[in-house]
């Protein structure tokens, strides 16, 4: 299971040549057909600074005696000191739209949008003050040039178009001379899609997921309240593909299309199997960002296969546990220097909430390492365990006849006729992604220890189980109707509540909807197989009306009710039997009641 790779020969021409079949055979998907925004800039610029810095983007800009050297349809300047001479004399003869701002003022100024988009105003004592209505008679900016100390956008990822150089130096100049490039059409990968019905943000009014929000480098992703829920947007123009909201979403509700995250997921366990059937042997796959990809030398080690991201923030537990399944003796994550500290953090936590899980599962941590830029040589050393037996050679295997073969297959196939790299074709629908991860879960179960208990993961983790409280408990099955995921069910004719943990991301909702607040909820993983299994959190026996049979409720919710509305004039006297009644006999009873008594329409 977690016994150290033995001390034998490795041959790494074999491993090499087992690597390229493996990688001829199954292609990287690619989103051919991938949906695109589009960004229209026409040259407005905004240019926010001191009166130094402004007038270097007017002499390094436009020039007076060439005009528009580098294509700018106007230059509006936000002065945040007092103007000099040289800068206003150089305004009114170039034509410059300039706005002095008091330092008062400086904090009353905002911005927000992207390139060809942008607005920026002032509060005022009547409202905003929109400065590209207000200069130059049109509705937005087009590119912004922040010259301040302290960015008016203090993102890590801050949009296309906006450009914060404080200091002045060789760096700043050749920004200046390159806002020419930045006029004219532009085109970029429309990166994620959203599932709403998937969601577990929000439902019934109450809140209840904000992983992804918390993630977002780019700020791209908001909670739009609605007029009873909120839902989750991402604004195409703002994501830069980070991918962090997808490995994060435990739901599927956000999945990445650059490529599909699910086909990243099938295609990894294909490439460990072609490598293995071709006789390589100690595996081991490092997630590496694309761009930086060249930098790396996976020729050096024949047993590193590489996966090249997009972004590293695409890939998560999903995929580094299920490269450990299908046999792969280690896992590495390829940091990069310039990675955002929202998605080093984000990846941070997933490692640790797969850490956590292989030690639940009986496995070692060990095999899920992080490397940071300067231990790339170490990250293409000879792995320090084996590779676990039997192996997961596919997901739809382990769906419909368990994870305890290992035999060749030539293609990975999963439900509903995807073959491969393709895409889904008509049939079954295919396992989401809670339902892969729980296979690779139950796969790695099988192949170490558990121990019934349930084991500490970090805050947040999307693992864990609820405990009800039977005597709040109505079952009213309100926490029915909230769950986003499933793993709360009804018992259909009998009252009762049951529970799947395997399911459960806790969101929260049940507990937030809950009117008796009789749910709690109980974070961890819990190591035994109870937890793909249905349990009971809570029954009743049911009560029949007593006109009809039927049942209709269980007995303690009507005992509830009756308590509640001993004293009320309708339920008073003989119409009390009411409350035993299902509602199509209460209404007969009470028009039968009015036919026959016109009178005791005075009741109503």
């Amino acid at each position: 299971m977690n016994q150290k790779i033995a001390t034998v020969p490795v041959d790494t021409e074999v491993n090499r040549q087992a690597r390229e079949r493996a990688l001829g055979a199954v292609s990287w998907p690619l989103n051919l057909v991938a949906a695109t925004v589009g960004y229209q800039s026409h040259g407005h610029l905004l240019a926010i600074g001191d009166s130094a810095s402004l007038l270097e983007v007017l002499e390094r800009a436009r020039g007076l005696e060439q005009g528009l050297e580098q294509g700018l349809a106007s230059i509006t300047l936000v002065v945040t000191d007092v103007p000099d001479d040289a800068l206003l004399q150089r305004a009114e003869a170039a034509d410059v739209q300039l706005q002095p701002l008091l330092a008062s003022q400086l904090g009353r100024l905002h911005l927000e949008g992207y390139l060809g988009h942008f607005s920026a105003w002032l509060d005022g004592h009547e409202g905003p003050i929109e400065l590209a209505r207000a200069l130059l008679g049109r509705e937005h900016h087009d590119l912004v040039l922040d010259l301040t100390p302290t960015p008016r956008l203090p993102l890590e990822l801050p949009p296309p178009g906006y450009f914060h150089a404080p200091v002045a130096g060789e760096a700043r100049t050749t920004l200046i001379d390159g806002l020419g490039d930045y006029i004219g059409e532009f085109e970029k990968p429309r990166y994620f899609e959203v599932h709403a019905d998937r969601c577990a943000h929000s439902t019934r009014g109450f809140g209840g997921c904000t992983r992804c929000l918390e993630v977002c480098p780019a700020d791209a992703i908001k909670s739009v309240p609605g007029r009873i829920d909120a839902r989750i947007e991402i604004d195409p123009y703002l994501c830069q593909g980070v991918g962090s909201c997808t490995s994060a979403c435990p739901t599927g509700a956000i999945e990445f299309r650059q490529p599909h995250s699910l086909r990243q997921q099938d295609t990894l366990l294909a490439w460990l199997d072609h490598y293995h059937a071709a006789g390589g042997q100690s595996a081991v796959l490092r997630f590496v960002q694309a761009d930086h990809a060249q930098h790396l030398q996976p020729d050096a080690a024949g047993h590193v296969i590489d996966v090249a991201l997009e972004d590293l923030g695409s890939a998560g537990v999903d995929h580094w546990l299920s490269a450990i399944a299908a046999g792969a003796c280690e896992v590495r994550i390829q940091a990069y220097s310039d990675m955002p500290d929202r998605l080093v953090a984000h990846l941070e936590d997933q490692l640790t909430q797969g850490r956590a899980i292989l030690e639940a599962l009986g496995q070692d941590p060990g095999r899920l390492q992080w490397f940071s830029d300067e231990e790339q040589e170490s990250s293409l050393a000879l792995p320090r365990h084996a590779g676990l037996t039997p192996r997961l050679r596919s997901l739809e295997q382990a769906q419909a006849f368990g994870s305890d073969k290992d035999t060749p297959s030539a293609t990975v196939q999963m439900a509903g006729g995807r073959t491969g790299n393709t895409g889904a074709t008509d049939g079954a629908e295919a396992p989401g992604k809670r339902e892969r991860l729980n296979l690779v879960l139950d796969h790695l179960a099988t192949t170490g220890h558990v121990d019934g208990e349930r084991h500490p993961m970090p805050p947040g983790s999307p693992f864990g189980g609820i405990e009800v409280n039977a005597d709040a408990c109505t079952l009213c099955m309100g926490c029915v109707a909230s769950c986003p995921t499933g793993a709360l069910g009804a018992g259909g004719d009998t009252p009762r509540l049951d529970f799947r943990e395997a399911d459960c991301v806790q969101c929260g909702l049940c507990s937030k909807s809950c009117p008796e607040s009789a749910i709690r909820l109980s974070p961890g993983f819990l190591a035994s197989a109870e937890r793909s299994q249905w349990r009971v959190c809570h029954e009743d026996a049911p009560f029949h009306c007593i006109v009809c049979g039927s049942a209709f409720a269980n007995a303690r919710t009507i005992a509830a009710i009756q308590q509640k509305l001993a004293n009320h004039a309708y339920f008073s006297g003989d119409q009390a039997r009411r409350l035993e009644m299902c509602q199509d006999c209460r209404v007969k009873d009470v028009w039968h009641e009015m036919a026959t008594n016109p009178e005791a329409q005075l009741k109503l």
